[in-house]
């Protein structure tokens, strides 16, 4: 039996032999197909090869730039956001700035070297220091109060993202640059992507030029519709001269399909709702930047697309070109199939103990990010420390899972919570502290929309008689039937809370005031005349006392309450059961 070294050895032994094997058969091989045939070739190959390697080289650098880009979107929806969105705002914002830093990160590994370098260290430095104040000045507009927010701040906070994003341009020049100074024959594929990735970051630049004049002063308006043209000017100058003109340089359908999208959906679509809207906005900026993002940023979407499929088609035509050559390399040296074997067949165990267990768990892992927790199915024959590698994986997925069902927990827990802390225990319906947390809410909403509220005061009629007549279960169950019963006849919007003991408030909506009168008097019959306690069959009364708001009053909810609980006493100083409302004197109603 061999000892290790004499194996090892002798393993040695036969590779070497191969190899010498291998540059024979090849020297045979270039001396019988022509060592000029073979160089050109295998040149081509290198050529090309090193081209695709270049370019996805680039398409690191233009996702960081394109990523920066994005990143002014939910910039201007955090700054844009009412106090209600304030929250789902500075998430997604939050999210975007992580993927914006993923993006940074895997172009500066990628162009470590490259921005090493004297002059691309500056632009780099700048773009860094650029972004980090753009950051700041849209978190500076972003914090304040939705009322107390200033359209100048947010026309700064833009303009600083502006900025960062004219850092990022430059530096992926001066990148893009030393890349064509390296390889002079991806000119035309550079060019051509530095040129969509532009196109793409005006557009974004228009629209939101045309959003900054529609939150802006009327005085400002100029000055963004200026930008605005400049911008337009750029695209238009793009477009005619590089962009549209993509399918010439990467003859393939999908780039001819989408140079067409472009054209249809944003310069015959976006574009022209964006000019309209600078053009046409009342000078009291009525129109809502929210509907005009909303319509405006799927125009940019086939930009994007051509964007992205101009750097992946450039690399397919690379990767097509190096196949070729390679090929024409194998069929010109057809006498280094022994090599080639070799090679295959450590491509082939490589493949099975290495390259095919990173893919599988390249999508393990993306599974993992998915939420999706299941453990797949074992993998065996993979080299030692891929199965390592495996081990955490699942040492991972088991915690993560664990993490996942804590998370869903607290919420529950939280949901609950918040539930119990705004409703009333007893009737189910909203309490003290949630309708008071709701109420200037419901005033600014009726400003907006011109609509009237009425604020209602009602309590039950001698509901302490109740209590002592039958006790406190027997009076609870009555304040449950009048709230089951007055919830059920009101229409839809209108807002029942219980604010303590036996009064209650509503607020009617679209409400002026024979309208309120109308409805107050149909519940005051409905409930003097239905039991609302089953058992006993018990009957009660009310007394209402209602003030109107007219939208756009300077009134606010503790004038309303205070007129609306002034008029509620003088209903029961006229007997109780009756309405007191400002056009309407107290009438007594007999009980039922």
């Amino acid at each position: 039996m061999h000892s290790w070294r004499e194996c090892s050895g002798f393993v040695v032994f036969r590779i070497q032999h191969l190899q010498w094997m291998g540059i024979a058969a090849a020297a045979i091989g270039c001396l019988l197909l022509g060592g000029a045939a073979v160089l050109s070739n295998f040149n081509d190959y290198q050529r090309h090869s090193h081209g695709a390697y270049e370019l996805e080289r680039f398409s690191a650098l233009l996702e960081a730039v394109n990523a920066i880009s994005a990143e002014r979107g939910p910039a201007n929806s955090a700054m844009a956001a009412t106090d209600a969105e304030a929250a789902a705002r500075h998430a997604e914002l939050a999210t975007k700035r992580a993927e914006t830093d993923a993006a940074i990160y895997n172009m500066e590994a990628v162009f470590k070297d490259t921005i090493a370098g004297q002059e691309c260290d500056a632009a780099h430095a700048r773009l860094q220091s650029e972004l980090a104040n753009g950051r700041r000045k849209v978190d500076f507009a972003a914090s304040s109060p939705f009322a107390e927010r200033d359209p100048r701040a947010i026309g700064r906070g833009m303009l600083a993202m502006f900025a960062a994003a004219d850092a990022a341009t430059k530096l992926r020049d001066l990148v893009s640059g030393h890349i064509i100074a390296e390889t002079p024959g991806l000119a035309g594929e550079l060019m051509l992507a530095n040129s969509a990735s532009t196109l793409r970051d005006q557009e974004g630049r228009l629209g939101s030029f045309v959003v900054m004049a529609l939150v802006a002063p009327p005085e400002r308006d100029p000055m963004y519709l200026q930008r605005m043209q400049a911008a337009e000017g750029i695209i238009r100058s793009l477009w005619s001269t590089s962009v549209s003109l993509a399918d010439n340089l990467l003859p393939d359908p999908e780039i001819t399909g989408l140079v067409a999208a472009v054209q249809r959906d944003f310069f015959d679509g976006a574009l022209l709702l964006a000019l309209d809207a600078a053009e046409n906005h009342a000078e009291d900026n009525s129109l809502s930047p929210a509907v005009l993002t909303a319509e405006y940023v799927p125009g940019m979407r086939s930009s994007e697309l051509l964007r992205t499929a101009v750097i992946r088609h450039a690399v397919a035509a690379m990767d097509r070109n190096a196949d070729n050559a390679l090929k024409a390399l194998v069929s010109a040296a057809l006498l280094t199939a022994a090599i080639l074997a070799v090679l295959v067949i450590v491509a082939v165990v490589f493949r099975r103990t290495l390259f095919s267990p990173l893919m599988r768990l390249h999508d393990d892992v993306l599974a993992l990010a998915s939420g999706d927790h299941k453990a797949p199915a074992p993998l065996n024959g993979t080299a030692r420390e891929v199965g390592n590698i495996f081990n955490g994986l699942d040492i991972l997925r088991q915690n993560l899972a664990e993490k996942r069902v804590l998370e869903e927990e607290q919420r529950r827990l939280n949901r609950r919570l918040r539930r119990l802390a705004e409703t009333d225990t007893l009737t189910g319906q909203l309490n003290r502290r949630a309708l008071l947390s709701r109420v200037d809410a419901m005033f600014r909403r009726a400003d907006r929309i011109g609509e009237s509220l009425a604020v209602v005061l009602f309590d039950i009629d001698h509901f302490k008689v109740v209590n002592d007549t039958h006790g406190h279960a027997v009076g609870d169950e009555v304040l449950s039937g009048v709230a089951r019963l007055i919830d059920g006849a009101l229409r839809t919007g209108d807002t029942l809370a219980r604010i303590g003991g036996e009064e209650f408030v509503l607020i009617l909506r679209r409400a002026d005031d024979i309208t309120a009168h109308n409805l107050l008097e149909r519940l005051r019959i409905l409930l003097s005349e239905t039991a609302v306690q089953g058992k006993l069959g018990l009957k009660v009364t009310a007394s209402f006392g209602a003030a109107m708001r007219p939208a756009g009053s300077a009134q606010d909810w503790d004038e309303m309450f205070s007129l609306a609980d002034q008029r509620l006493y003088m209903a029961k100083g006229a007997g109780r059961n009756c309405i007191v409302t400002e056009g309407f004197s107290p009438q007594t109603r007999q009980r039922a």
